[in-house]
């Protein structure tokens, strides 16, 4: 598996978008909203969607998202989260996977990962949370 250069960028982007989402509007408000992230850059079109196949059928191009439950993020997300997180579905669908299906009642399958892959994917990143980390430093936060 390959590690884009470009993933830190987008991380931040997506981390970004997603907190804007909650601090902007509330949990309460957002607990149960999807956001659709591209997975080309992090970036969101910034609307909050009631459903994961709402978010999947506003799509141009469906299988260019990654698609974020909301509930789980109550302290708000991490670069380095972000980071595996897009890296993973960027994997998954050079692997050939087709998780979103608009035509689904919830949006398409979920693909989660087991502690094994999940171990995979923070030693993958090892390099992009330290690039991440020592970015902060150097910006004072």
């Amino acid at each position: 598996m390959k590690i884009d250069p470009g993933i830190v960028d987008a991380a931040k982007r997506a981390s970004d978008a997603i907190n804007k989402a909650i601090v902007e509007n509330g949990f309460d408000m957002v607990t149960h909203k999807w956001l659709a992230i591209r997975l080309s850059d992090g970036g969101t079109d910034g609307v909050l969607y009631d459903t994961k196949r709402d978010a999947v059928r506003h799509q141009s191009n469906e299988f260019q998202c990654a698609y974020v439950a909301l509930r789980n993020l109550r302290q708000g997300a991490k670069p380095e989260e972000m980071a595996r997180f897009l890296q993973f579905n960027r994997d998954a669908y050079d692997a050939g996977f087709r998780l979103p299906d608009p035509d689904s009642n919830d949006g398409g399958p979920e693909l989660l990962r087991d502690a094994a892959t999940n171990d995979l994917y923070r030693e993958m990143m090892r390099d992009v949370e330290t690039l991440l980390r020592e970015e902060r430093l150097r910006n004072g936060y």
